[in-house]
């Protein structure tokens, strides 16, 4: 079935079209979009035109507050269909489900640990460079010192006993701060762990 959308939002494919088993995006010229219609647009003549052969595709998948629909293709590479209008983007997500209609189908939300994952293991590993850190500049400040080998684990260490010795304020500082980010960037992620409808073969 052939379909059509010339969508107008800022930030948007200016045209995504379903024609013969594949999908086109892209951003034609003006002119070149106000002649197209679906059934009788000669592909090969407009420029700007980018096509996804249904052949190609592994998932397709729409997450609610984003602004594209996502395609996985082969080769572990992706594309997405630039859709800023959420309603416009479902309609879309809507169609492909009648034209993949061979496809597996399912909805779910993502769980806390799923997607916060990345952030939680920055913070695991970062609390423990900083207890690592914490542990040396007490032993130095004790007045131990340390022999290092030339090998990965005393090189490690080494960056860990030179960090030590920028002393507790420093390294509480430094510590907090990156925390603080890190779960800044954990809390606005978790703004987004929205439903997410998908398609896969």
């Amino acid at each position: 079935m052939n379909k059509i959308w010339k969508p107008t939002e800022p930030n948007s494919d200016k045209l995504i079209l379903i024609r013969d088993s594949c999908i086109y995006k892209g951003n034609p010229s003006f002119e070149d979009l106000n002649s197209i219609k679906a059934a009788s647009i000669n592909i090969k003549k407009i420029k700007g035109l980018f096509g996804i052969p249904f052949s190609y595709i592994k998932k397709i998948e729409s997450q609610k507050g984003k602004n594209f629909i996502k395609i996985y293709l082969g080769n572990d590479s992706e594309e997405n269909l630039n859709i800023t209008n959420e309603r416009l983007k479902d309609e879309i997500f809507d169609f492909l489900k009648v034209e993949f209609n061979n496809f597996q189908y399912k909805v779910y939300t993502p769980s806390f640990l799923t997607y916060t994952k990345p952030q939680l293991f920055g913070i695991l590993i970062l609390t423990i460079i900083y207890l690592s850190t914490i542990y040396f500049a007490f032993q130095l400040s004790n007045g131990y010192s340390y022999e290092l080998q030339n090998s990965r684990v005393g090189g490690i260490i080494g960056v860990l006993i030179l960090l030590a010795k920028n002393g507790y304020l420093k390294l509480t500082l430094w510590y907090s701060i990156i925390l603080g980010l890190t779960i800044f960037t954990l809390i606005k992620k978790l703004k987004f762990r929205t439903e997410i409808q998908v398609l896969k073969r």
